[in-house]
């Protein structure tokens, strides 16, 4: 049976309450160093869910914002976990933190696409099949505070749920043309310090033990590494050193961005990094620290039927499908690595992802939701 008419004419009725409740989102500062912000719109998301019978769990956190754990079970045919994010990118105070503003078919403000208008498409997706009555899988909606951190905060509980379930739909923005995401790169951090030894550079240069130039070269030893044929990035995205126009620096520190599609070649990257830090110029002294934030969001096994599903969705809907293979990473990056068939990019379209210039489609919001709902819906028959 098919229900793609049902879901989409019950989500353009509820068009308006949908860009209400964005709105409201939206006009909340969620910066992921304002944990008051988080804590407030998790407080909002879990009355919400609730509302409409989900079992809402609050994960606290000391340092960074809360998370939100919504729960509900199905027709028992399988359990789906849904994956979204309360927190946006943006440093608090900034002036990229913008009010809702509606400018014809396009839609701004702070979180405004990555990822506030997709958690609105998830709930109104969950709800729509609810009230309509079909049936879908047991569904677990996972909704982070800390994502544009790493989720470190939830890494676990996050990976403990996947655990649990068949399938993860991840609800970030799609991208455009409502292309979903199939594959997402690995990513790890790298910071480091060389300390060295001051000097006036007018009289005693060579007393001087300069950690720039140190950091500098391996810098450029880093750059090497990149591979964009395999679409691994090394890249440099800070470097800070010095005090003094007439100082020989005594302290160098850089961050590095580092983005690979499988493991494998991330531990042949990490075996080249390592060994290009263990080396140092005379009289400095080097230290790092290398770490790895996600696993690659690969394809196992379901993957492809998984995908043969948002496709027939897709079709129903008359959306034309079209999939992509970014760089950036999401929370269902861990899911994935645990075997766990996941398909991203599951929301509404738009455009400038964490910029100031960020935008929704407003016109993307119905049919990304409904495209949501009936491949939920779809995933229980096949069970």
């Amino acid at each position: 049976m098919t229900y793609g008419k049902q879901i989409q004419e019950y989500l353009q009725k509820h068009h308006r309450d949908m860009l209400a409740m964005l709105e409201n989102l939206v006009n909340r500062n969620t910066s992921s160093d304002f944990k008051p912000g988080v804590d407030e719109a998790c407080l909002y998301i879990k009355d919400a869910f609730e509302k409409t019978g989900f079992s809402v769990e609050v994960l606290e956190r000391q340092h960074v914002g809360n998370s939100v754990v919504a729960r509900k079970d199905g027709s028992g045919n399988g359990r789906a976990l849904l994956i979204c994010h309360i927190d946006s990118v943006f440093p608090e105070g900034t002036d990229y933190i913008k009010p809702f503003t509606i400018n014809g078919n396009l839609a701004t403000g702070n979180g405004v696409l990555d990822m506030k208008a997709c958690i609105v498409g998830c709930y109104f997706a969950l709800k729509a099949l609810d009230e309509l009555q079909i049936p879908r899988p047991d569904v677990v909606v996972f909704l982070s505070g800390d994502e544009e951190k790493g989720s470190e905060a939830v890494r676990k509980d996050i990976e403990d749920e996947g655990r649990l379930c068949d399938w993860a739909l991840v609800t970030e923005g799609s991208r455009p043309g409502k292309a979903v995401v199939t594959r997402r790169k690995g990513n790890a951090y790298l910071h480091v310090t060389a300390k060295g030894r001051a000097a006036h550079a007018g009289n005693e240069p060579t007393v001087g033990k300069n950690a720039i130039i140190d950091l500098a070269q391996k810098a450029a030893l880093l750059n090497a590494l990149n591979d964009f044929k395999k679409g691994t990035t090394v890249s440099v995205t800070t470097f800070r050193g010095g005090e003094n126009r007439i100082v020989i620096p005594d302290f160098a520190e850089m961050d590095v961005d580092i983005r690979f599609y499988t493991m494998d070649e991330w531990e042949k990257v990490e075996r080249s990094i390592r060994d290009i830090l263990s080396h140092a110029n005379e009289g400095i002294q080097a230290e790092y620290k290398l770490t790895l934030n996600r696993p690659p969001l690969s394809p196992v096994p379901g993957s492809e039927e998984l995908i043969e599903t948002v496709k027939a969705a897709s079709a129903e809907l008359g959306i034309p499908y079209s999939d992509v293979q970014p760089g950036g990473v999401s929370d269902g990056n861990f899911v994935s690595a645990l075997g766990v068939p996941t398909i991203d990019g599951m929301g509404p379209s738009g455009g400038m992802m964490c910029s100031p210039e960020e935008y929704l489609e407003i016109d993307t919001m119905v049919p990304c939701a409904a495209r949501l709902a009936l491949t939920l819906a779809m995933l229980g028959e096949k069970q």
